[in-house]
């Protein structure tokens, strides 16, 4: 048949030139330029083998081709390396193979002359995706010598070669066809997964992330030590991670700080007035900040202080702790730097103001380290942030289940309502509503618990169910499952801990599915449906069946054709083990 329709489109012309073109093809392509090739790691024999699936072996030649007809050749491979664009080939190539055999078990056959009408309109299928070649025809009919070409110089195949691969695809396509009629989907499912996907929420939402409360926490020498007692592998283990950290350290310093910002910007343009008003805030901010100094120097406790005056909100709460620091990270000039790095430990140094001339620092060093520590220099440190995570998940869910409570009492009120966050123009407004006075008692009404709860209302926006992701909040099978049971009646749910944080919601709307969208859809819906249900069928098919020849040792794969051209290995690949839903062709 294929010499048939070579005589029926032959030119003399077009066999001069594709002379021309196949010595060319040899003298690049050959067998003697394996190691100078191009594409897939070189030119492939054809004698070698790519894969054995069942009783068929997949030559190299068999994966260039398929490498080729999928674009491998146009893309970079840097790009093919990260798409595992080698590895899905190699996939591809078991699922047919595994199609194939299936269908001849099944009695199924197809003849070159089946190959031969789908090419002469044109057609052809790659590793189970139907593709329209024009190139193989010319004027809109099949030219025998262009799909020669095609065939041998963009595929590697000769076109007999090609013709026992596209029967190869055309049988696994009988199986997929088989198995795509067989997959039926009742009216009912169709309603299921039109009401799924059609009915949304919208929730509102509080967040408390348990790291903001670890600056909160303060660990006893009793809490430390008896954490390292119970606990001296596992720090141990933490410490033989991060020991490239204490190696050859510069000096640091754990360092507590006290701020006091100066309102006024520094003049930049020398006006005589902005001059002015930024000196007279300057000294304002170094008046308080010597108020402080002199507290601390009386005998009050520095955390006190810190945590009652300094006007950084960070550091307050941590009662001014910084961390370790090292020379040239906390904003002061050389001569500040040098004299806080050579002080004693709880050496009380400034006011000392910053270099940008913001504010005034009252600061005192806790320890000094430097050079190569062990683990017992730093065991309760890493004993401390330990605790400190803990505690701080306790105190997250503690003010996720009072904020739970509050909205509980005032259910009529939305979280925007009654949770202002930290957002002090809404704080002053809330403190003005907290404290209008009684028209009955004369008195002053006290601040709701609402009000105190440092926590922003944030919304979702309506979404659709999807699976266990809640839009805007994470991945949470129990909120999902909650979320979808919410109502007018009942719009509390909470707390959650999802990913390091609490978070309590409550519904704000509901968008129920619209009946008569549903009957105006219902073909489009129907073959949605049914075609997700076969990608879930067929892919469980090829992977049961994939793991099964394997496990009889019917499936071996030559790995280093696998091999990147920017890599001096082959990538791990194991065969059966993707489960990627396809479509049927």
């Amino acid at each position: 048949m294929l010499e048939q329709m070579r005589k029926s489109s032959q030119s003399l012309l077009i066999y001069i030139l594709f002379g021309i073109v196949i010595a060319v093809f040899i003298i690049n392509f050959g067998p003697q330029s394996r190691n100078g090739g191009h594409g897939c790691d070189g030119a492939m024999g054809g004698d070698e083998s790519a894969a054995q699936v069942g009783s068929e072996s997949v030559s190299a030649q068999t994966f260039r081709s398929a490498f080729m007809l999928l674009g491998g050749a146009n893309q970079p491979p840097q790009m093919l390396k990260l798409r595992r664009f080698k590895e899905t080939v190699m996939d591809r190539l078991i699922e047919r193979e595994l199609l194939a055999e299936e269908a001849v078990r099944l009695g199924y056959m197809v003849s070159e002359e089946d190959v031969h009408k789908m090419l002469l309109d044109g057609r052809i299928i790659g590793l189970g995706i139907p593709h329209t070649i024009p190139r193989i025809q010319k004027d809109g009919v099949f030219n025998y010598d262009q799909f020669k070409t095609f065939t041998q110089f963009e595929l590697g195949l000769t076109p007999d070669r090609f013709v026992e691969q596209q029967q190869r695809e055309m049988l696994a396509a009988q199986v997929r066809n088989l198995m795509r009629a067989s997959v039926k989907v009742s009216a009912e499912e169709i309603k299921s997964t039109f009401e799924i996907k059609n009915r949304q929420i919208n929730l509102e939402y509080l967040r408390f992330p348990s790291r903001k409360y670890e600056a909160e926490v303060e660990p006893t020498a009793e809490e430390s030590a008896a954490y390292i007692k119970a606990n001296e592998a596992k720090l141990k283990e933490v410490f033989g991670q991060r020991k490239q950290m204490y190696t050859d350290m510069p000096q640091e310093i754990r360092v507590r700080e006290i701020r006091i910002k100066s309102n006024g910007d520094k003049a930049e343009n020398g006006d005589a007035d902005d001059k002015a008003k930024h000196d007279h805030d300057d000294a304002a901010a170094r008046k308080r900040a010597d108020v402080i100094a002199a507290r601390i120097s009386k005998g009050e406790a520095f955390v006190k202080v810190a945590r009652e005056a300094s006007e950084d909100d960070e550091s307050r709460k941590a009662g001014g702790d910084l961390g370790w620091r090292r020379k040239g990270s906390l904003g002061l000039s050389d001569v500040d730097d040098a004299k806080l790095f050579a002080a004693k430990p709880g050496e009380v140094i400034g006011p000392v103001k910053t270099t940008d001339g913001q504010g005034w620092l009252v600061l005192t060093p806790l320890h000094s380290r430097q050079g190569t520590l062990t683990f017992d220099q730093v065991k309760t440190e890493l004993a401390d942030e330990q605790i400190k995570q803990a505690k701080a998940v306790e105190i997250a869910k503690r003010h996720a289940e009072t904020a739970l409570a509050s909205a509980k009492a005032a259910s009529d009120k939305s979280f925007k309502d009654l949770f202002v966050g930290s957002n002090p123009s809404n704080a002053e407004k809330s403190d003005a509503k907290a404290t209008k006075p009684d028209s009955k008692a004369g008195k002053s009404e006290p601040k709701t618990v609402a009000a105190a709860i440092d926590a922003r209302a944030e919304e979702t926006g309506l979404f659709s169910r999807r699976g266990t992701v809640i839009e805007q909040i994470g991945d949470s099978p129990e909120l999902a499952k909650a979320a979808w049971s919410l109502t007018s009646a009942s719009p509390l749910a909470g707390p959650f801990e999802i990913a390091g944080s609490y978070v309590v919601v409550r519904l704000k709307e509901r968008k129920d599915p619209d009946a008569a969208e549903l009957e105006k859809k219902k073909a489009d819906l129907q073959r949605d449906a049914e075609l997700s249900k076969w990608n879930e069928v067929f892919t469980g098919w090829v992977k049961h069946r994939c793991l099964e020849e394997k496990s009889a040792g019917k499936i071996t794969v030559n790995r280093s054709l696998l091999k990147y051209e920017d890599a001096q290995e082959p990538p791990a690949y194991e065969p059966c083990v993707g489960d990627a839903p396809r479509r049927p062709s």
